[in-house]
């Protein structure tokens, strides 16, 4: 997605290098230089102008204007509490049939895991940039669990589609535990994924 920004960050540079030469007035007798070109006709510098001016507006309007059907328009925001003490995998079923949807809290979705790691939701899966938290919990207290750093326990993040008997169903599943877990976990286990 940064690819992108970079591109539009450009076509605002050369859309205005243009409208700044497209109208520049250069004196009389004056030699032309690369950075200023001649011989331009009114009528298209005029043009140029205009559709730089387009161009602009366009690209500085175009982030308010986005809806929430487009799969990138918002930020998710999921917050997990696991159950202190729990190693393994952990798996989100989304849009399971007859299962409660996400609750939400202070703004996040919630996905709190139950002690086998399986939560199953009739939600669908939440698209976007990402801006998940991790928390342990036991009973009411609740802490948050490292993500990055030498304290890392969220490994392995997948994000995937699986067919099975009750058809086909997404999900989303990563390990918890340290790093040595995770390794002997994923040599254990070829392939990780399925209903």
């Amino acid at each position: 997605m940064l690819v992108a920004y970079l591109a539009i960050a450009l076509l605002v540079v050369v859309s205005a290098y243009s409208a700044i030469v497209s109208f520049r007035e250069r004196p009389e007798g004056a030699a032309p230089t690369w950075f200023f070109p001649n011989g331009a006709k009114l009528w298209s510098r005029i043009s140029a102008g205009i559709l730089s001016l387009a161009i602009i507006v366009a690209v500085i309007s175009w982030p308010g204007h986005r809806t929430s059907s487009h799969p990138f328009s918002n930020q998710r925001s999921l917050r997990f509490p696991i159950p202190e003490g729990y190693s393994g995998w952990v798996r989100v079923e989304f849009e399971v049939s007859g299962a409660p949807p996400l609750p939400e809290e202070a703004g996040q979705s919630v996905v709190k895991f139950p002690a086998d790691g399986i939560f199953k939701t009739s939600s669908p899966e939440p698209y976007g940039w990402a801006n998940d938290s991790y928390y342990l919990y036991s009973g009411s207290e609740v802490r948050p669990l490292a993500d990055s750093g030498p304290q890392k326990l969220i490994w392995g993040k997948i994000n995937g589609e699986a067919v099975g008997p009750s058809g086909k169903r997404k999900y989303e599943e990563f390990f918890v535990g340290t790093e040595q877990q995770f390794r002997n976990q994923v040599n254990a286990e070829p392939e990780k994924g399925g209903p």
